[in-house]
């Protein structure tokens, strides 16, 4: 695996050889080489269920995503399975040492599925890589084929740890083969967080407890150690990196008891890490103060407490500047909202 990031510059079409590839570059043209380890914890689904039909989309899109972006990254695929679930791991991936440890082995959770712990799934994942970036994802989240490309160029900008809200499109594809149509849907915003990636070095400073994946409250684990180790955090809400087949907004995820293990567990992490965070690095901190406010209370995957009570100790630290708008104003907004008004529904 490739290290830290190597500069790799070309005169005409002169080769330049690194370890494990040979690479062609046109003119005068500079890029920089980096690598990412994507984690994944398939599930092995009964046949006929949603995830037997999504998790094949996902993996053929990571595939196409690696693909286009060779030139510039290498990617690698990893999986954590328990030893039973071995038949979950698709084609072209590395099995990450098996996983031992589940919700089920809680004494005080009456838990029939064995979700995994996160922090058993990333531990193994960054122990098995020397990748300079950490990729994670639920496994029925599809990647658009600019995926990793995309992520080279934030990487550039400095950005060390971010986190990408998918998009919900239709679900009534039903297999890999209509990728391409899949890809065209623009679709709907989702608020949930289900891809995350980081700086490998990272991992070392996180504090995971033991929040369950496949349960509420471990996404927002995850976001909160990213905004307090990451120095330049971004919450990416309106990108089309990631897709999801299905319009579902909310779904019932295990038990009231699995729920609130989670979420015991999420609060007593936000404790810890609440010392190291830095209000730039809150999504929604350079709103004015009453949407910010209101969106942070609003927002089940954030605790408000704690927001209110940074907002407050670090008043006076500089926040992010935001993207000025393009085009403002009422005429604006009129014309913006008259638009999706008189657009006509497509028809199948």
């Amino acid at each position: 695996m490739l290290g830290s990031p190597r500069y790799r510059r070309g005169l005409g079409m002169l080769q330049w050889s690194y370890p494990k590839k040979s690479v062609s570059l046109n003119a005068f043209k500079t890029h920089i080489l980096y690598s990412i380890a994507h984690i994944i914890n398939p599930v092995l689904a009964p046949a006929g269920s949603e995830l037997a039909r999504v998790q094949p989309v996902t993996y053929a899109s990571m595939s196409r995503a690696r693909e286009y972006a060779r030139a510039d990254v290498e990617v690698s695929f990893f999986a954590a399975v328990f030893a039973d679930e071995l038949a979950a791991v698709p084609t072209g991936f590395s099995v990450l040492p098996f996983l031992t440890r589940s919700l089920a082995d809680l004494p005080e959770i009456d838990a029939k599925r064995k979700l995994p712990f996160l922090h058993d799934v990333l531990e193994r994942g960054v122990a098995a890589t020397n990748a300079d970036y950490i990729v994670y994802s639920n496994s029925d989240i599809a990647l658009m084929p600019h995926f990793y490309a995309a992520c080279a160029s934030y990487f550039d900008q400095g950005i060390d740890a971010f986190a990408i809200n998918r998009r919900r499109i239709s679900g009534r594809y039903s297999s890999a083969d209509a990728l391409d149509a899949m890809y065209a849907e623009v679709g709907e915003l989702h608020n949930g967080y289900d891809t995350f990636v980081f700086r490998r070095s990272l991992f070392a400073k996180f504090t995971l407890s033991e929040v369950c994946i496949g349960l509420p409250f471990f996404d927002s684990t995850l976001l909160f150690n990213l905004i307090a180790h990451g120095s330049q955090f971004r919450l990416f809400t309106r990108k089309h990196l990631t897709f999801h087949l299905g319009m579902d907004l909310v779904k019932n995820w295990g038990t009231r008891a699995q729920v609130a293990h989670n979420q015991k567990a999420y609060r007593a992490v936000l404790k810890m890490l609440q010392p190291q965070f830095d209000i730039a690095n809150i999504p929604g901190s350079s709103l004015p103060l009453m949407q910010r406010h209101f969106k942070w209370l609003m927002n089940p995957t954030f605790h408000y407490p704690t927001l209110l009570a940074l907002d407050w100790q670090q008043r006076n630290r500089t926040r992010k500047k935001r993207p000025r708008e393009e085009l403002t104003g009422m005429s604006y907004a009129y014309l913006n909202w008259l638009t999706k008004a008189v657009s006509f529904p497509e028809e199948s």
